[in-house]
């Protein structure tokens, strides 16, 4: 062989081995499909294409690889050949390692609502609660609790009646008195906002009926042994049977002035009725007042 045809051989040899290096070196291939349906929220890599990769781990990781959110419903959206491999590439998967080929670009829309909750298997990142110095707080403890629930939907102000509520199982974060677990305790009770069907009933989402409303006279009586003063007084607020209400005298000339007012507070009695409580302000007496009945006197 003269020294020509030798030199020939070896840059043959050379170039031949430059091209196949590679072919040897990649280890899968991932094929670009031409459409994708997402079912989850966020559109991976084998939603939109075939991963052919010889280890089972790696292939899945890839699989699973995030690319974009996935688009809104009545809306497409596309990925090409390139974009794959860029992401491929801030990811350190390398076209050398990893090829990529098939469709040059693929369309993505959106899935069903029944193919998100079946492909929605991503469980969420839980951020554990933190004091200001940077401590880990511990994560309250949950249980089993049998509360009252309402079975229809109920607006501001109606009354809850038994037809309206049953027991039932809520997982809760333990907190005194946050939910009525008695019937009994919210049969009667006028709700104070809307609830709507199926949902529990907190505590601070009811209250005594009113029996006592704003601008109304209410007849206030204040007793000292066995004397009884009365007085008509007018509500500034509403209130329930038990619950405490504020009053003021009623007089033409402190219209427009409230604040000049004398104002205190009574518990409800009854309708149209309130005691003053201990430690409160007397009612004023500056009128006369009609004869009180002896049956209250001896009360």
């Amino acid at each position: 062989m003269t020294i020509a045809s030798s030199i020939r051989f070896i840059l043959c040899l050379t170039l031949l081995v430059i091209v196949a290096a590679p072919a040897m070196a990649q280890s899968g291939k991932v094929v670009l499909n031409t459409s994708a349906t997402v079912g989850g929220p966020i559109v991976r890599l084998g939603d939109v294409a075939s991963v052919e990769v010889a280890d089972a781990a790696m292939q899945t990781e890839l699989q699973q690889l995030e690319l974009m959110p996935v688009p809104s419903i009545d809306t497409a959206a596309y990925l090409t050949i390139n974009d794959i491999r860029s992401i491929l590439a801030a990811r350190g998967i390398s076209s050398s390692v990893l090829e990529v080929t098939g469709s040059n670009r693929v369309r993505m829309q959106r899935g069903s609502v029944t193919e998100t909750i079946q492909h929605a298997t991503v469980e969420p990142k839980r951020i554990p609660r933190r004091t200001f110095r940077g401590q880990v707080q511990p994560e309250p403890s949950s249980e089993i609790m049998t509360v009252a629930h309402v079975i229809r939907n109920v607006r501001r102000g109606e009354v809850l009646r038994h037809d309206d509520v049953e027991l039932r199982d809520l997982t809760v974060v333990r907190r005194e008195d946050s939910y009525p677990t008695d019937l009994s305790n919210v049969i009667g009770k006028e709700v104070t906002r809307g609830i709507a069907a199926d949902r529990p009933i907190a505590s601070e989402d009811i209250r005594e009926p009113v029996i006592v409303r704003r601008n109304e006279v209410v007849t206030v009586y204040a007793y000292a042994g066995n004397i009884v003063v009365r007085r008509e007084m007018m509500a500034l607020t509403d209130a329930g049977l038990g619950e405490l209400i504020e009053v003021q005298p009623i007089d033409p000339t402190l219209f427009g002035r409230a604040r000049q007012a004398e104002r205190f507070q009574a518990q409800v009695k009854g309708p149209g009725e309130a005691v003053v409580m201990t430690g409160h302000v007397t009612v004023p007496t500056t009128k006369p007042l009609m004869p009180v009945p002896q049956s209250e006197i001896q009360r």
